[in-house]
């Protein structure tokens, strides 16, 4: 089916939601963000603060401007993945977002950068990455028919395999994003699927 062609209105729009997107990253990169004011992000991107709190409630929401749409990339790769069976099909779904962020290196590397100087900004991090380990768990099997102890289980699972996704991205952007995430996600699942009963003990010249 072909998607229909957006209107010179839309287009206008996701214009400027773009120039305040960018003109925000550039000043929190170069000010940081507890020093940038809505005003200057607004003059920078060539629009008014009134312009600026239709497209954002907050300075805050241009940073995770992306999100909802990152969460719907995440729930499309865990599309189905419940119905498989095995571990398989959930390493795959991982592996497969771990993909997508290799693709965007230095849009991500900035991002990092901002949200690490902030402490306001990593605590809404970590409220929003809640979304993505709920998701996971119903991928898993915590649907609302399901008995307690199986909601459970799904829940502690997704909270250790996010984990090893939070992990290895920490280790990813603290590398500058040069080494190979795909890698290191592999790495990490094996380590959970195994169970962490015999793990390996760290080579000291790695």
């Amino acid at each position: 089916m072909i998607k229909p062609r957006a209107s010179l209105r839309e287009r206008k729009k996701e214009r400027t939601r773009e120039a305040l997107v960018n003109a925000a990253r550039r000043l929190f990169l170069s000010n940081g963000f507890e020093d940038t004011t809505v005003d200057e992000i607004a003059a920078a991107a060539e629009v008014s603060q009134r312009t600026f709190f239709r497209y954002f409630p907050t300075k805050e929401a241009v940073v995770f401007s992306e999100h909802e749409a990152r969460v719907a990339r995440w729930r499309a790769a865990l599309k189905g993945r419940k119905e498989a069976s095995g571990f398989a099909p959930i390493r795959a779904a991982i592996l497969e977002f771990a993909g997508w962020y290799a693709g965007r290196r230095d849009e991500l590397l900035d991002e990092y950068r901002i949200v690490t100087s902030s402490p306001l900004l990593v605590a809404r991090d970590v409220e929003l990455d809640t979304e993505y380990e709920a998701l996971l768990a119903e991928a898993l099997g915590d649907v609302e028919d399901a008995i307690p102890a199986a909601r459970r289980r799904a829940r502690f699972v997704a909270g250790a395999l996010f984990g090893v996704v939070r992990a290895v991205l920490q280790e990813w952007y603290a590398g500058g994003a040069t080494s190979d995430v795909l890698a290191l996600g592999a790495e990490g699942l094996a380590l959970v699927e195994r169970g962490l009963a015999h793990p390996d003990r760290p080579d000291s010249r790695a």
